[in-house]
């Protein structure tokens, strides 16, 4: 966690400075450099708590984005998303021949993500599309209660009932084409290769969420004329 604070703290420094650094004359520039965006991904965050139940996995859909870019090339954005997930299992036990136990376990799980985004235009491969690197910062706060259950004949009994919550975060990191398609809207396709979580200290794992996360979406850019 104090890792996680500390690259929070860095990152947010680090825009606030580049934000004080850029003219503050009293024209159009500053909100040309402003834009909001709606994203469809399929990017999932694995979470774990300190007690019981220890975690499960959050996936997500959309995500609401406001950005700013620093310079041409350069942007930053931070975004919020809401997450669930919810796993079911049923187990038949037979006590005897005519005697069967039924055990039901649910799980439930849910959180709100902050991914914050760096992203820098590498090249133009043609005229207007872009090719860039973005990556992404997202801590995550969560909630997961798991429920198990022990019927017998008409009798429902049960058995654990517990419910934890607190905050992880993830890096991601991997490439994107963007396009203008007017003025005011650009459109946005992303590929991430990389995912790793702190509390797994940064480590390659091959198990949810898996490395190849897509998004797309489209930006509203809040200027009339368009920097070339």
């Amino acid at each position: 966690m104090k890792t996680l604070l500390l690259s929070l703290l860095l990152l947010l420094s680090a825009l606030a400075a580049a934000v004080q650094a850029q003219p503050t004359a009293k024209d159009t520039t500053e909100a040309k450099r402003f834009y909001i965006g709606a994203t469809a991904t399929t990017m999932g965050y694995n979470v774990k708590y300190r007690e019981e139940p220890k975690g499960g996995d959050i996936h997500t859909r959309g995500v609401l984005n406001m950005g700013y870019r620093l310079s041409k090339r350069a942007r930053v954005q931070v975004g919020v998303s809401y997450g669930t997930a919810n796993t079911y299992n049923d187990v038949v036990y037979v006590e005897a021949e005519d005697k069967l136990i039924f055990y039901d376990e649910v799980s439930r799980s849910r959180g709100i993500a902050v991914p914050i985004t760096g992203e820098y235009i590498l090249l133009y491969p043609f005229r207007r599309l872009q090719l860039y690197g973005t990556a992404m910062l997202t801590p995550v706060y969560s909630t997961t209660r798991v429920k198990k259950t022990e019927r017998r004949e008409e009798e429902s009994t049960v058995t654990y009932d517990e419910q934890a919550s607190g905050f992880s975060a993830s890096l991601s990191a991997g490439f994107g084409l963007g396009y203008p398609v007017s003025k005011r809207l650009d459109a946005y396709f992303n590929y991430y290769m990389i995912s790793r979580d702190f509390h797994r200290n940064l480590r390659r794992r091959d198990e949810y969420p898996y490395p190849g996360s897509l998004a797309i979406g489209l930006n509203y850019n809040f200027n009339l004329k368009r920097e070339k």
